[in-house]
């Protein structure tokens, strides 16, 4: 085999690994599951009022419009991005989101989520020209914040923290800050939780794109 061949037949190799539930080693634990949105999506994913105009991929990233559809008070959210992970404890699902809001409450985010009622969302928020990292829980309907920190820009990393039924939520604006804690809430409820990329109170008039890269589920392990 030729040098040239054996370098081509490598970078197949790593380009197909990057598209499997591969488990690798990070700082924080073994991934259990990525997506770099490269191409397509990754099968395991489902869409909730999927609409097909509204996304795109694009540059190793998922573009989702902004649209005036709501999870939070609201069941008519549209492109809700859902992943079962292999296990529902220890765990934490991560994401960079990139925005730029100008609705009242106009967000993007993760989700740990049963269904349209029952799930704990972790936001960039733009609330009154200003920007928030939140963490808000919705339960039998019943919504409740349970941190809310303001934050120098609207783009940023999250990462939501599962423990049993413990949820966490963590956000920073580059990958060589600290993590923030944006507050912590209890969430236990029938059902199967899902991981999920959101979108919620966008523009009726204006068309905005929210775009979400680098999106991980990794293996905590035992406290």
């Amino acid at each position: 085999m030729n040098k040239y061949f054996a370098a081509l037949l490598g970078c197949i190799t790593i380009s197909a690994v990057s598209f499997t539930l591969y488990a690798m080693e990070t700082v924080d634990g073994k991934v259990l599951f990525k997506d770099g949105f490269d191409g397509e999506l990754q099968p395991a994913w489902q869409w909730v009022r999927g609409d097909a105009d509204q996304w795109r991929l694009g540059h190793s990233e998922l573009h989702v419009q902004s649209q005036p559809g709501r999870i939070w008070g609201g069941n008519d959210a549209k492109n809700i991005l859902l992943v079962r992970p292999s296990k529902s404890s220890d765990i934490e699902a991560r994401v960079n989101v990139a925005h730029s809001p100008h609705e009242k409450w106009e967000q993007a985010g993760l989700l740990w989520y049963v269904d349209d009622d029952n799930f704990v969302k972790l936001i960039s928020e733009h609330i009154d020209g200003k920007m928030y990292a939140v963490i808000a829980r919705e339960q039998a309907g019943r919504g409740r914040v349970f941190g809310k920190v303001e934050a120098s820009a609207a783009n940023m990393q999250l990462r939501l923290v599962i423990r049993a039924n413990h949820v966490k939520g963590q956000w920073r604006i580059k990958e060589t800050d600290a993590w923030p804690d944006s507050g912590e809430c209890d969430f236990k409820v029938p059902g199967q939780a899902r991981i999920g990329l959101f979108t919620q109170n966008g523009s009726k008039n204006q068309v905005r794109w929210v775009r979400f890269d680098s999106f991980m589920i990794i293996d905590l392990g035992k406290p």
